[in-house]
């Protein structure tokens, strides 16, 4: 098979911008997901896991998921979550044993301990659902004990939507929305109800209950809830799309989490602070904030968020061209995840070493390694994760002439990304459509969906988008005997590269321009 880099080589100028600016775009926000998972456990384990604490049991059961709720972007993806969903199922387990300890209570509610950490919840459920519609029932009967009663019906919604969160999103969702109209100062509820909107996509709904969370950390002069609220609320706005918005946010978590001494917190706002950098283009200041992450996750042993870490610097290599580096860290964020078993983690750094091997001309090794994340990003529900293997997959399909195939693959990851919102993904999946039609020689639907993906990236403050939209318009322009439109774009492009700081890109583009005159 012809080697990437030999057809390549073939190629004419605005195929080579078009394929090249694709792979430096293609993973970047594939790897910024922070994933906080353990090694899974097996049945067998079951008599150990019911004398483990509730707060080991619960972390053991957060890694072993295995349901099919979709997920945030990798992109914005909070190991804070991952510690909430963790407290939320350590508060079930207590629960539970709180029933143990009574006589009339303690065979059921052992039997479903025993059960739910085999992986069947429905018992668990079922006692929490008596349990809160009981209370509800109860508060209704006496004015002296009606608040109290309110209360404990709310706790018992909150486990329910929990134990729901891993399998029914529906049901969970109608647990939490019972748990703050009957408990509206608890903050956890709030908390909960907005991370499955966001999963849900009901960002503005979410953006509501993260304020309410902010809400009552102000009335009670909790400043460490105030953090958290803040950095939900900066995920939110960064989906969105509002950079400026989600960095304010981040900076403000951070500087609370700082006070506090509150290492966790800290390591999680520079992680987020470096993916925002990543987007608008500042490299630099994106690597300096992931290895400040980096040096705290190291000190903490986090390990999880180390992989995070390694994988994030991996793709400010690929980018700036040094894939020697890349692949080096790439390799030991896939080392990590793979000893902590963390299948979500190893989806990720397949596809990103997919690219190293992409970019070296191995096709066929790529596409093993493209289709082994998808399989894993199926059996999870990340549909961020499906949407960058598809768009990986028809790139390959390009490098292969077989656009008809490629375009299927973008068009489905384009699908993804309008469903979850994910305004990069959208705009990287435009610019590949816009390459697909210039090959086949149809410049009007390529400068259409070069537009559209310049438009985009406008929107997001992607310089890095932005400069590749340009060259890609500029290229056209020159195929079309527009060589004073040409120019100017590829000026443009230029000029976004060097403010990014990409040598490699910066070099191709000038060569487009000494060459622009001459043919």
């Amino acid at each position: 098979m012809i080697g990437l880099w030999d057809w390549f080589i073939n190629l004419s100028d605005i195929n080579k911008i078009a394929f090249g600016g694709l792979f430096l775009t293609g993973l970047g926000m594939a790897c910024a997901g922070i994933y906080f998972l353990f090694k899974s456990f097996s049945k067998n384990k079951t008599h150990d896991l019911i004398k483990s604490t509730p707060e080991e049991v619960a972390i053991k059961l957060a890694s072993s998921s295995n349901d099919n709720r979709d997920r945030l972007l990798d992109a914005t993806q909070s190991l804070q979550s991952k510690d909430e969903e963790i407290r939320a199922l350590e508060d079930v387990v207590e629960g539970l044993r709180e029933l143990e300890k009574h006589d009339e209570t303690a065979e059921l509610a052992q039997e479903a301990e025993r059960e739910f950490v085999a992986g069947n919840s429905d018992k668990a459920k079922e006692i929490f659902r008596k349990i809160a519609e009981y209370k509800l029932i109860k508060s209704k009967e006496t004015d002296a004990k009606a608040q109290v009663e309110k209360i404990e019906s709310a706790q018992a919604y909150r486990r329910l939507g929990a134990l729901a969160f891993r399998n029914d999103t529906q049901e969970a969702l109608e647990a939490y929305q019972n748990s703050v109209e009957l408990d509206p100062n608890n903050a956890n509820g709030w908390n909960q109800l907005g991370h499955l909107l966001s999963i849900l996509g009901q960002l503005s709904d979410a953006s509501k209950a993260y304020n309410e969370v902010l809400k009552i950390g102000e009335s009670t002069s909790d400043i460490k809830l105030k953090a958290v609220a803040y950095s939900h609320l900066g995920i939110i706005r960064q989906i969105k799309g509002d950079l400026d918005g989600g960095e304010a946010f981040y900076l403000k978590a951070l500087k609370i989490n700082k006070e506090l001494g509150f290492k966790d917190g800290i390591a999680g706002n520079y992680y987020h602070l470096g993916v925002i950098h990543k987007i608008k283009g500042d490299l630099d200041g994106a690597e300096a904030f992931y290895i400040k992450a980096l040096k705290i996750d190291k000190k903490i042993g986090c390990k999880a968020s180390m992989a995070a870490d390694y994988g994030s610097l991996g793709v400010i290599r690929k980018t700036k061209g040094d894939l020697d580096g890349a692949g080096a860290f790439y390799l030991k964020a896939f080392e990590i995840n793979k000893e902590l078993g963390c299948k979500e983690g190893m989806a990720v750094d397949y596809a990103n070493l997919g690219v190293i091997l992409t970019i070296q001309g191995d096709l066929d090794g790529a596409e093993i390694l493209y289709l082994k994340a998808l399989e894993i990003n199926k059996e999870f529900g990340r549909k961020e994760g499906m949407a960058a293997d598809y768009g990986n997959l028809g790139a390959i399909r390009q490098a292969q002439g077989d656009y008809v195939a490629a375009e299927y693959f973008c068009l489905k990851a384009l699908e993804i990304d309008k469903e979850l919102c994910c305004k990069e993904g959208m705009a990287i999946r435009y610019g590949h459509l816009g390459t697909i039609r210039q090959t086949q020689g149809d410049c009007v639907a390529a400068e259409y969906f070069c537009r559209k993906a310049l438009e985009t990236d406008k929107e997001l403050g992607r310089k890095e988008g932005m400069a590749i939209q340009y060259c890609r318009l500029g290229l056209i322009r020159q195929i079309q005997g527009d060589f004073d439109g040409a120019e100017e774009l590829l000026i443009e492009s230029l000029g976004l590269y060097k403010e990014v700081g990409v040598p490699t890109m910066i070099e191709q583009v000038q060569g487009f321009l000494s060459n622009l005159f001459s043919k």
